[in-house]
């Protein structure tokens, strides 16, 4: 099934530049509307989609995802792997330039991949086998594992929190703190160039960028900026986005409320994306460690609750951008399984009491926290807080900006917060499921969880991993750490002057990259 969605896809996309001819045009800026402005581009230290966005320019890891979502080398010249599946040797790339001008070196690979494995928010899994870490000369690096890590190059192409590669005195310096902007140095075609707080994030091209040879495939490959500059703004307003690119102020814009659509449908000068191939996940994480939702009855008692069907019209409107589905991943992708999801979309408050009651619930508040500039996620939390009231809860919904939502959603020392509001991408292997990590938000770290994401991660053969991951699914629903509400098809919008591959390639999730784009 995963082939065949893969070929259609392909084809999709093939079918979709039958006839553009035209040559790339070098110059000009390229200006993209985001729906809210980032906490920090550390891509080690943030999973949020508006960091990555402009970030994946700047930063680029040993390994990227082609459009298959198979790892490829992206820093690296080559790579081995011992028999015993133990020590890995990465061979780099030559000639290879920072943006201050100092050539990559395998120092700088290490101090970038101890600090991620150190403070980085999906690293752990991978980290715990890792035994020693060398550069043997300049450009080869050894990784030596206590045991084999069968998604060991997934986790090392991961954009979401995953190992970007900075310069080594970066690297050190920052430790568990974000990189400040004035040391947002990376390998990528774009640098950075100024980031004006409230308004907008610059890059420029960076003249000393060193491309692959190989053919541009989803992130992978050669990647050539023809754009001067990429500013990307932050308009949390829906309209202002939706005006800004039907005036032609903006040349993308990402996240348009779905309601929206009929505005621009049939406009000749732009092209609306509808991303369902493969969807975003729309989930509530649940507070595993403290407060209320520590207690895994309250968090069962959420889950008969909910009824999905208002729940996910609230957010996503016309039924044509969603659809309900209580597994991790969609319908046709390979990962897909039905494990577990009896007890998704319940809609069962009476149920919800009994469990109340047997955990002693007493009236106090439940601390619900959302981004009023994440428009899907709070429509969606205005519903969620209706239905929890009439299944007796108490409930507290705190609204706040983006970047206030995710420094207190991350906050794991003193986590003011039962649920949080967000949405994910796809990912090509369930070790990435950000949830799965005991040091991304929630907390989830339970005996039987490790024991099953350990199994998963050491194992290769896909028919083992898939029954380990429908074991996972079903433990998701009895321990609950998160709430998955359906699948969602995000809507953006491009000016249809604009040109190029990784605008219009949907199989990569909506999160759209700009090299190799141009505008007539």
């Amino acid at each position: 099934m995963w082939r065949k969605f893969v070929l259609f896809v392909g084809l999709y996309v093939s079918v979709a530049f039958v006839g553009v001819a035209e040559t790339p045009n070098y110059g000009g800026v390229l200006k993209v509307a985001l729906a809210s402005e980032p906490g920090t581009l550390d891509m080690q230290l943030t999973t949020g989609v508006a960091a990555s966005i402009p970030a994946r320019h700047v930063f680029e890891g040993l390994f990227a995802f082609d459009e298959n979502y198979t790892p490829r080398p992206m820093l690296l010249e080559d790579w081995e792997l011992s028999a015993d599946g133990k020590t890995v040797t990465f061979y780099l790339r030559k000639g290879v330039l920072f943006h201050n001008g100092k050539e990559l070196k395998a120092e700088d690979v290490v101090a970038s991949l101890e600090r991620w494995g150190k403070y980085g928010l999906t690293s752990k899994a991978l980290w715990s086998h890792v035994v020693e870490l060398k550069a043997v000369d300049n450009y080869t690096v050894v990784m030596v594992l206590d045991q084999p890590f069968a998604p060991l190059e997934t986790y090392l192409a991961n954009i979401y929190g995953g190992p970007r590669i900075y310069p080594k005195e970066v690297a050190e310096a920052a430790g568990s703190e974000p990189i400040s902007p004035e040391n947002y140095i990376g390998t990528g075609p774009y640098k950075f160039a100024e980031w004006k707080a409230g308004d907008y994030i610059k890059l420029v091209r960076f003249e000393g960028y060193s491309a692959r040879d190989d053919a541009a495939s989803g992130y992978a490959g050669k990647r050539v900026a023809y754009f001067d500059e990429l500013i990307f703004y932050f308009v949390p307003e829906d309209n202002a986005r939706l005006v800004g690119i039907q005036a032609g102020t903006y040349d993308y814009a990402v996240n348009i409320p779905n309601d929206l659509y009929p505005n621009v449908e049939g406009d000749p000068n732009i092209v609306p994306i509808i991303v369902d191939h493969p969807p975003i996940y729309p989930i509530a994480l649940c507070n595993t460690i403290s407060g209320l939702t520590a207690n895994v009855k309250i968090r069962q008692a959420i889950l008969a609750a909910l009824d999905m069907e208002p729940i996910m019209l609230a957010g996503y409107g016309d039924p044509k951008f969603w659809k309900l589905n209580g597994s991790y991943f969609a319908p046709g992708i390979r990962w897909y399984t039905t494990a577990g999801t009896e007890a998704y979309d319940q809609a069962d408050p009476e149920k919800a009491k009994k469990l109340l009651a047997e955990a002693g619930y007493n009236g106090e508040p439940l601390r619900l926290i959302v981004a009023g500039d994440m428009t899907a996620q709070y429509n969606q939390s205005l519903v969620v807080a209706d239905q929890l009231k009439k299944a007796g809860f108490n409930v507290d919904l705190q609204v706040y900006d983006k970047a206030t939502f995710f420094a207190r959603r991350n906050d794991r020392e003193n986590p003011q917060w039962e649920l949080a509001f967000s949405y994910y991408y796809t990912i090509p292997d369930p070790s990435l499921v950000l949830m799965l990590s005991p040091t991304y938000a929630g907390w989830w770290n339970t005996p039987q969880k490790r024991i099953l994401v350990e199994v998963l991660n050491q194992i290769t053969d896909f028919k083992v991993r898939y029954k380990v991951w429908e074991a996972i699914m079903e433990l998701w629903y009895i321990e609950v750490p998160a709430i998955k509400f359906g699948d969602a098809f995000q809507l953006h919008l491009k000016r249809a002057e604009l040109k190029g591959y990784g605008t219009d390639y949907i199989n990569m999730g909506a999160a759209p990259y700009f090299w190799n784009s141009w505008k007539e």
